[in-house]
């Protein structure tokens, strides 16, 4: 199974790095694979966790090349493989979601309630870490909003890494 892990980019002040590398760490002792968008900060701290357990992580990247992912974009080489597809961040944002089976959204601004979208219009399931900051304290308003998807989305909320990453692989069995 492939974990997408979504959320801030950069490091934040609040970057809360313990509770997102926890994450990575609970996606490989699931015997799963971290998917990210290849760049820093709640996404790369998940990274550095699923590396630390020697897991497997997929970098989608926005660049055409390693050149452009890090000169362009200043994102991180640190993962298991990355995968260039030159379609800048909205595009990447799509095949982040496309290429997971289930999502983890962790803080977060506009990308990643962009990614969110596409994890509801895909009609994946989303596990939403709660004091994580960001998009996720409005998760619920969002899809209050969006009648469509109120009662039909897997939505599953957690504080607890381990926890969050539990119930979102039930939610799908």
């Amino acid at each position: 199974m492939k974990i997408g892990v979504i959320g801030a980019g950069k490091d934040l002040p609040e970057l809360k790095y313990e509770l997102a590398n926890e994450v990575g760490k609970e996606i490989v002792r699931n015997k799963c694979v971290l998917v990210t968008g290849g760049c820093f900060g709640y996404p790369n701290a998940a990274v550095k966790g699923a590396l630390e357990e020697g897991g497997k992580t997929i970098a989608i990247s926005p660049a055409k090349d390693e050149k452009e992912h890090v000169g362009k974009y200043g994102f991180p080489l640190e993962q298991s493989e990355i995968i260039y597809t030159g379609l800048g961040i909205p595009g990447r944002n799509k095949e982040v979601v496309l290429n997971s089976d289930v999502i983890i959204m962790i803080g977060g601004e506009i990308g990643t309630l962009n990614e969110m979208t596409y994890v509801l219009y895909e009609k994946k399931a989303l596990g939403v870490m709660l004091g994580s900051g960001g998009v996720t304290e409005v998760v619920p308003q969002i899809i209050d909003v969006c009648k469509r998807y109120k009662g039909k989305s897997k939505i599953v909320y957690s504080d607890d890494p381990k926890e969050l990453v539990k119930k979102l692989i039930e939610v799908i069995k």
